[in-house]
């Protein structure tokens, strides 16, 4: 496990002078307010040190519902407006004291920065981490392209122009983003099988809903399968299921006790006869088509059929085929030939005997 010294102590040195400044704001804006209540205002001691508490413990529980707001991605306005507000009457009262012992606006602005100094420090915080969280989730704020100096002085037309073109862009992008995500509908569970069905292999799809209902048809195994948008035939199943264990049996009933007669057997349904290897390569070629090749026809004939071949034998075998689908084509052009010749010379020898 790596640790790193240096954050660590970065991060001890930033909370422990965080604790001293709050410390610090926290006493003297407390101390001003209690000289305000209890010496301008005749406010009991008791009470007067309680009404300090309940504006600085404010302020605080003010900046720590800003903080869970932003981890929570809530718009953080009203705490802040209350954090605001608090301290906006705490410099009023600091100005009271101050007025109290004359010290002027050197008194005023030693009352009254300590609570600004804390305000800032505390917003600034908030903002670092507003900004973490938009990054996490991909929104990120714009920002003013780095021209320079030089650029911002000598091309302030183009640098505005450029820089208001971003910000459009940006804008744009984050509206269109924002809009995606409040038409997004949470899928049933229907869409994400049809999905999860839509990347199986049609073959793999097969055998999985063989699996789940062993007993039906593959007709019925078919029609389940278009539910998930899967089209596949009862064929296609019957030649997937070829190479598994699938065979259907039919219970005869028992005979009775006192009787003789005969009961004829009840037939047995068995495995489907096997297919050749010629059949099946013709089948996959007349699936995949015409510009199919010889090793993805063996591939689909081994998965559809079972049938174990290979690209050279594919190609025997269409070569054989193309050859007898020419000779057969030969024949039947020869065939319709010498009928056409025997129509004509019927035909002519009736016109000479006429």
């Amino acid at each position: 496990m790596n640790i790193d010294i240096d954050k660590i102590k970065s991060r001890a040195v930033w909370w422990i002078c965080l604790g001293l400044i709050g410390s610090a704001a926290a006493a003297t804006t407390a101390w001003s307010l209690f000289v305000v209540a209890h010496d301008r205002y005749d406010v009991p001691k008791a009470l007067a040190i309680g009404t300090a508490l309940v504006f600085d413990g404010t302020a605080m529980a003010c900046l720590h519902l800003a903080g869970q707001a932003v981890r929570e991605r809530r718009s953080a306005l009203g705490p802040h407006l209350a954090t605001l507000g608090h301290a906006a009457v705490s410099i009023y009262l600091n100005r009271i004291h101050a007025d109290l012992i004359r010290g002027g606006t050197g008194a005023f602005l030693l009352f009254a920065t300590p609570t600004v100094a804390l305000l800032i420090l505390a917003g600034l915080c908030w903002s670092a981490n507003r900004a973490r969280l938009r990054a996490q989730d991909g929104n990120t704020p714009a920002t003013l392209p780095r021209f320079g100096l030089w650029g911002w002085l000598l091309a302030t037309d183009e640098a505005w122009k450029r820089t208001k073109k971003e910000v459009e862009a940006h804008v744009a992008g984050t509206a269109q983003l924002d809009q995606g995500k409040r038409t997004a509908k949470p899928r049933v569970a229907a869409e994400a099988l049809r999905e999860h069905f839509a990347r199986l292999d049609p073959v793999d799809a097969i055998l999985l809903a063989h699996s789940a209902i062993p007993g039906a048809t593959p007709a019925e195994i078919a029609a389940e399968l278009k539910l998930y948008d899967i089209d596949v035939s009862a064929m296609d199943v019957t030649l997937v299921l070829r190479g598994t264990r699938h065979e259907t049996t039919v219970q005869r009933a028992a005979a009775a006790p006192d009787t003789d007669l005969p009961h004829p057997d009840a037939p047995q349904v068995g495995a489907l006869p096997p297919i050749s290897k010629t059949k099946a390569i013709l089948d996959a070629a007349s699936r995949l088509g015409p510009d199919a090749k010889a090793v993805q026809i063996a591939d689909h004939a081994q998965r559809i059929a079972r049938v174990p071949v290979d690209a050279p034998y594919v190609r025997t075998v269409l070569s054989r085929a193309r050859k007898a689908q020419q000779r057969a084509q030969a024949a039947q052009s020869l065939e319709q030939h010498t009928r056409q010749l025997e129509i004509d010379g019927v035909g002519q020898g009736g016109g000479g005997y006429a």
